[in-house]
């Protein structure tokens, strides 16, 4: 599997999978359910417990169940381990017991899983610091399943088309790459959609720009970044593109602002610490949007928010109040946010109109 490391633990019939990409986690989890044989007793030999909620004796009950009718049951636990990733870093053996309860016993029981049964953690993103890791990862198999780079994102993208009998252009690949980022779920969405579009030839930029609505979106995402990195000229021509491609100066201007909305709350719930699996919720956003939007945030003062805030008021006011033309504001104002933000963040504002 592309970008993901492998290590082989003792016990082949103890499974963990966790990291960031769920989408080839699941792929994975969907190869070990096509094993239980015969497939139309399938669904009675797999048991899914929730590890928000699930007590250990569930567990234990659950894995020493005989299979009916089959060699091989499959018992799945989502996300057990990250109910204890949110908890205080625990200092010493007794702390670390006393905050992991009943399941402090989970490492020594899994040695006693019965070969008739494939037992398989299924984990979002988990630090080295959660008390229930090292331990079960001694006893499984485990892959991990981190986010994939660019480079290994366009890869994915043309090994994916490739075994679904289609062929896409390098800078197709790239288009989808830079729109949507390492999300691979929305990315073999968006995938099998161009190939019935282009059933029969390659995969081209033109389509990809016309069908996949994420580019659009991420246009708007890189004028934003070149004006919160200060680089007015870069904001400029991709303002530019975006107008001379059909969307007008108001719609850009809307954008530009409620990305900055956006940015400001989430620089509002880091300070206060909400935890990250909250941040899509509150903010509206999944997959690429919410990893570009957290990533906006970092690279950002929170005084620089504040001067692009008053920037965006003061252009709205010129539009509805003075009738200066959207287009000339949309113009001043890409080249004052640039300004605002560079060389410092938190510079003073430049005063233009």
């Amino acid at each position: 599997m592309l970008g993901h490391s492998v290590h082989e633990r003792v016990l082949p019939v103890i499974y963990l999978l966790y990291g960031e990409d769920d989408f080839t986690a699941e792929e994975f989890l969907a190869s070990l359910r096509d094993k239980i044989e015969p497939a139309d007793l399938r669904d009675v030999n797999e048991t899914v417990l929730d590890g928000a909620t699930v007590g250990f004796e569930e567990l234990a009950h659950a894995s020493a169940t005989v299979p009916f009718l089959a060699e091989k049951r499959l018992v799945i636990v989502r996300r057990l381990l990250s109910r204890f990733e949110r908890r205080a870093p625990q200092r010493g053996r007794v702390q670390r017991d006393a905050a992991l309860g009943e399941w402090k016993a989970l490492p020594d029981f899994l040695a006693t899983v019965p070969e008739t049964t494939d037992l398989v953690f299924v984990d979002g993103r988990l630090t080295a610091s959660n008390p229930l890791l090292s331990g079960v990862r001694a006893r499984a198999t485990t892959h991990t399943f981190p986010p994939l780079s660019p480079d290994e994102t366009r890869r994915w993208i043309r090994v994916r088309a490739e075994a679904g009998g289609a062929e896409i252009e390098p800078r197709a690949a790239d288009a989808l790459a830079s729109a949507i980022g390492s999300d691979l779920r929305v990315l073999a969405s968006e995938m099998e959609k161009l190939s019935l579009y282009c059933l029969g030839r390659p995969i081209t930029h033109e389509d990809v720009e016309e069908l996949v609505s994420y580019t659009k979106e991420a246009s708007i995402f890189l004028a934003v970044d070149a004006m919160m990195e200060g680089k007015p000229a870069v904001a400029a021509r991709l303002t530019r593109e975006l107008v001379r491609s059909g969307r007008p100066a108001v719609f850009i201007l809307s954008m530009v602002a409620r990305q900055v909305r956006l940015l400001i709350l989430a620089k509002d719930m880091r300070a206060r610490r909400v935890p990250s699996a909250e941040h899509g919720k509150r903010l509206g956003l999944s997959g690429y949007p919410l990893r570009k939007t957290l990533d906006q945030e970092r690279r950002v003062s929170a005084q620089g928010l504040a001067d692009v805030h008053r920037l965006l008021v003061e252009a709205d006011l010129s539009t509805k109040s003075l009738g200066v033309s959207e287009d000339v504001v949309l113009d001043t104002l890409v080249a004052e946010v640039s300004s605002t933000l560079a060389p410092a963040q938190g510079s003073p504002v430049r005063r233009g109109r």
